[in-house]
């Protein structure tokens, strides 16, 4: 009987080292979301943002990144989608510039 109580405890302790802490997850998944801002991956970007702040509710320092973040994608995304506009797209582009 001892040595089924050593090794559920063993069992049980091993368990508990492997899986990670809210804040271990939000620190993974703002490290992917970085990731894929970085190759201009802006929808994983913000999927992986959104994820996080839905399964790791008690992260909050990671969460006050992942908003700073969540900015940096809007901002990256945007820049890029000037970048590309061309012919209509610009003339439209320009026309709404004129009045604001």
């Amino acid at each position: 009987m001892k040595h089924h109580f050593i090794l559920i405890a063993a069992a049980t302790l091993l368990a508990a080292c492997t899986q990670q802490t809210p804040d271990e997850r939000a620190a993974t998944m703002l490290k992917e979301a970085r990731y894929a801002l970085h190759h201009h991956h802006y929808d994983e970007a913000r999927d992986t943002i959104f994820s996080l702040r839905r399964n790791c509710p008690t992260a909050i320092e990671a969460r006050k990144q992942a908003i700073l973040l969540l900015d940096s994608i809007e901002m990256m995304a945007a820049t890029d989608s000037l970048r590309l506009a061309t012919g209509e797209e610009w003339e439209r582009l320009d026309i709404k510039r004129q009045f604001f």
